[in-house]
């Protein structure tokens, strides 16, 4: 199975002029944890909750006006959409993140994979394999 199987398709993003009170309140609205800061539709950035929480207070001048990429984490780990799943989890595992932006073969953002999806199809993998074990198993 490849990551863009699983991943979620319609990632929220910005331009990296965005205004991180733009972003704070595009995140709270749409309940999101994170957003990926793109340029031309390629992945340059992304800005999680926990970074706008932390990182705002070191900008220079107010919310209103500082621009995301200030804030942003620049050395952006993607993955390309025809990635197996296995691949995918041993990269996230290796460079330590929970959110990874899926790309096309141009470099275009096309799905965000994350923790949280592939807990997802883990879990319902596991179902599967304990439905098939409790058909094969004989009655006591």
């Amino acid at each position: 199975m490849t990551v863009y199987a699983c991943c979620q398709t319609n990632v929220v993003s910005v331009k990296p002029d965005a205004t991180v009170q733009f972003v704070a309140k595009l995140m709270r609205d749409k309940n999101i944890g994170c957003v990926v800061v793109t340029d031309n539709h390629q992945p340059v950035g992304i800005v999680t909750d926990r970074d706008i929480a932390l990182r705002s207070e070191t900008l220079c001048g107010e919310p209103e006006s500082a621009l995301i990429e200030g804030i942003m984490t620049r050395d952006l780990k993607t993955i390309r959409k025809d990635t197996g799943i296995f691949d995918a989890i041993q990269e996230m595992k290796a460079s330590g993140i929970r959110r990874m932006p899926i790309v096309d073969q141009g470099g275009r953002l096309v799905g965000l994979l994350t923790v949280d999806d592939l807990i997802r199809l883990l879990a319902r993998e596991m179902a599967d394999i304990a439905r098939i074990i409790g058909k094969e198993s004989p009655a006591l």
